[in-house]
């Protein structure tokens, strides 16, 4: 009975050593390749997030404000038809750039909290691994700073003619919130938000504004 006892004390603290060793390991995995690997997947699918959020809500602000582009642009004309001036709504651009600018924030923060699972075998390192084995889940919730501005691009489309886009751009931080860490990509995008062809020579002054 004695020796029956001494059994299993020595293979409780075998069990209990190997448990520490794993536990241990495990730690030492996941702080040397786990970390590294889900703080970068992490960015990666928060700038794929951030770039769709964008398009969907200059979309949506463009069709609530019904912009177009006689309502940015206004065209004046001779009494033979030439073009004399290219006049743009700077007042309307610059609350278009606000009402963007604040729809982005919001859509963004509104996002809820986002799970991303990672092979075990991708955290490991190896091609034959990789996408494999059991996953590790964390939560990630992102934030962001914004800076949006607005210009014009002139293409020549054929003879006399020139294709003249109005463009948004959208310079976005995205800060990535994990658990016991974080992260922060930056983000650049354009949207042409309204565009048409100006048949004759397109005013100097404008071109160069």
């Amino acid at each position: 009975m004695k020796k029956r006892r001494e059994r299993n004390r020595l293979k409780i603290r075998l069990i209990f050593c190997f448990s520490l060793c794993f536990s241990l390991c495990f730690l030492y995995v996941y702080e040397i390749r786990a970390r590294p690997v889900i703080k970068e997947i992490a960015t990666t699918q928060a700038e794929n997030i951030a770039v769709n959020t964008i398009e969907d809500t200059i979309v949506k602000v463009l069709d609530e404000n019904s912009v177009t582009y006689s309502s940015l642009v206004n065209i004046q004309k001779d009494g033979n038809g030439k073009i004399t001036s290219i006049e743009a709504d700077t007042v309307k651009m610059n609350i278009l750039k606000g009402k963007v600018s604040s729809a982005i924030s919001e859509e963004i923060l509104e996002l809820d909290s986002r799970e991303i699972k990672i092979p075990i075998g991708t955290i490991i390192g190896t091609s034959f691994l990789s996408g494999k084995g059991p996953k590790i889940k964390t939560k990630v919730t992102l934030s962001s700073n914004i800076s949006v501005s607005i210009d014009n691009n002139f293409v020549s489309t054929g003879i006399n003619q020139t294709l003249h886009e109005i463009v948004i751009y959208i310079d976005a931080v995205i800060y990535v919130i994990m658990p016991r860490n974080s992260a922060s990509t930056k983000v650049t995008t354009n949207f042409c938000i309204a565009q048409t062809v100006i048949v004759g020579e397109v005013p100097e002054t404008f071109a160069e504004f």
